[in-house]
């Protein structure tokens, strides 16, 4: 039903996918599974057009919310008669800071606190967007968006960003690039529908950048920088994607003018989290980790 419902809220299996970061057959064998089940279809399915859910598939939606709401709802009762409640934290970190911000951190402050107990989540930003909604995490860290708007939270550091190329690549010498001259070389970005694209998207357009000639679209930060590497285009990206593979010489930063301007990194804690102190003392110790 998760699954399902996905689909339907994203409009299509392709984007339920990226959004629930499994396959597209996975996501197209949940759905045949359901309709097995039911005896009847979900979608009107025609080829070159967008799926038409059905009113099985609509009077299933609306169940399907209504259960998962419910799910969440007993399962944040029972974790408040947990006497370990207050030591436990749940916290989803967008993906595009997941994997550069907790590394090292965990292990210093879980000997600090040895009674805690951490559950670290890394998911695109929609999805932890109906984690919070769904009560299933006490906190989110992500990059400051639109999408975080729905949230109230504070701004906790900031991730700088920079432009990326490979050793051989025609802008690989230049001190300076003014950001606007950056429209006549290829680029290689994430994916047009995800949020950390969008974010990108409009830092560039704000600093001149109006008309990004993308040749190459990728899912993951580590797919985009690794395509960088191989010399198919330029990249804007976060500084701590990139750092690994510029200390190692298989990237260069090219400077901009003007200066790209960070990313915030904003930090939400549910309104039913038990456990704030706890969260407030792991946050400052992954982002002190980080520098950022």
């Amino acid at each position: 039903m998760q699954v399902f419902r996905a689909v339907v809220d994203c409009g299509g299996v392709n984007a339920a996918a990226d959004q629930l970061d499994i396959s597209q057959p996975s996501v197209t064998a949940h759905l045949r599974s359901l309709e097995t089940q039911l005896g009847s279809t979900l979608f009107t399915r025609n080829r070159g057009h967008r799926n038409v859910i059905t009113p099985t598939g609509e009077a299933l939606y609306k169940y399907a919310c209504e259960a998962l709401a419910k799910s969440a709802e007993f399962q944040a009762t029972v974790k408040r008669f947990d006497p370990m409640a207050a030591k436990t934290v749940s916290i989803v970190i967008q993906q595009a800071l997941a994997n550069y911000i907790t590394h090292g951190a965990l292990s210093t402050f879980l000997r600090d606190r040895p009674d805690a107990r951490i559950s670290i989540y890394s998911e695109p930003i929609l999805q932890i967007m109906r984690l919070m909604r769904e009560d299933r995490v006490d906190a989110a860290i992500a990059l400051a968006s639109p999408e975080t708007n729905e949230f109230e939270g504070v701004i906790i550091g900031t991730m700088p960003l920079v432009i990326v190329a490979s050793p051989t690549h025609p802008l690989a010498k230049n001190k300076r690039v003014a950001v606007c001259d950056l429209e006549h070389f290829d680029l290689v970005a994430g994916m047009e529908e995800s949020a950390g694209w969008r974010v990108l998207d409009i830092i560039l357009k704000e600093s001149g950048l109006r008309q990004p000639r993308i040749v190459l679209r990728i899912q993951s930060i580590a797919s985009v920088i690794n395509a960088v590497i191989h010399g198919i285009g330029l990249a804007c990206t976060l500084a701590c994607a990139a750092q690994p593979a510029i200390a190692e010489g298989k990237l260069v930063m090219i400077e901009t003018d003007p200066p790209l301007p960070p990313v915030p990194i904003k930090l939400m804690i549910h309104e039913k989290a038990m456990c704030v102190e706890l969260i407030e003392s792991l946050t400052s110790a992954l982002i002190a980790e980080a520098g950022v």
